[in-house]
């Protein structure tokens, strides 16, 4: 592995490579000690639930894309050699961030159901754990069958530099349609359904029920439905404009030796997307915050 620690010429690439330095060290240093804070929390649960389970997971994925990131900050400085190594870079990169939206996305269903059928819910109440550890399980196992599948779009002779492919070679289509359908379209559709239903079954319960219900549980279900609102727009924020650039990209190749709309917007949109590491800590603050009230 060698480096190519030489200034840039070009204008536009200069201002977009700085735009990466300051904006991935800013999410490295805020994400790393939010991160390891709800790690050291998460330790002192004494009583697990699946919904426990299921935030654990997703903290996994968003502390190791976090762990890995100084190589992405290192390569804005010095551009790594396209090698073996970027290929497992970009692999745990895009790996993790595909393991925390199919977990958000379960985290939507769980909270729907729990909220429209409490009944069901109580049913398997025995097997709840398991079955959380069991689709956690799933979807590690589903997003590294893909990362191993169709390794060969990220094999060292596509890539340019460490984390960006050579520009006149797109995505193959079959990898393109999976991360769009499977990996964005499936989750939002569900995310987008669990939530609005469980927002208008909740807003549906204060409205019947406010003159019968004491004043703290009446804020307590708003408090849920503002939570399950700001979750379900932060994934939209966070993870449309990747899907979007990869379409860009695939449509609007470009040449290697231009900087093309497409280009800037797809490093833009993986910064935005990786922003959710830091967005998801409040996810858990808000859940551990509950716990630990609760205990006292």
């Amino acid at each position: 592995m060698w480096f190519n620690c030489s200034s840039v010429e070009n204008s536009s690439e200069a201002a977009l490579i700085l735009f990466q330095r300051v904006s991935y060290t800013l999410t490295f240093v805020v994400a790393l000690p939010l991160n390891i804070s709800a790690l050291w929390l998460f330790y002192r649960i004494q009583h697990w639930t699946d919904t426990h389970i299921y935030m654990s997971n997703l903290m996994l994925a968003d502390f190791l894309l976090i762990i890995f990131l100084p190589f992405h900050i290192f390569e804005t400085f010095c551009p790594i050699k396209a090698s073996e190594l970027c290929t497992f870079l970009i692999c745990v990169h895009y790996s993790n961030m595909y393991v925390s939206i199919f977990t958000i996305m379960v985290i939507s269903a769980h909270r729907f159901v729990a909220i429209k059928f409490p009944f069901l819910i109580k049913a398997v109440q025995a097997r709840r754990k398991l079955i959380a550890r069991i689709v956690c399980f799933l979807i590690w196992i589903i997003v590294m069958a893909i990362c191993t599948y169709f390794q060969s779009n990220m094999h060292k002779d596509k890539l340019k530099k460490c984390y960006e492919r050579k520009p006149e070679l797109p995505l193959d289509l079959s990898f393109l349609l999976v991360l769009e359908i499977v990996g964005y379209l499936l989750p939002v559709a569900i995310i987008t359904t669990c939530s609005t239903q469980a927002i208008c079954t909740l807003v549906k319960s204060m409205e019947s029920t406010l003159q019968h219900v004491e004043k703290k549980d009446v804020l307590e279900r708003k408090r849920v439905v503002a939570i399950i609102t700001a979750n379900m727009s932060i994934f939209i924020i966070c993870f449309s404009p990747i899907h979007l650039s990869y379409l860009l990209k695939y449509n609007f190749p470009g040449k290697s030796e231009t900087l093309t709309f497409s280009h800037v917007f797809y490093e833009v949109s993986e910064w935005i997307a990786t922003t959710n590491c830091c967005l998801d800590a409040v996810g858990y603050y808000l859940l551990l915050k509950k716990v630990f009230r609760d205990k006292t």
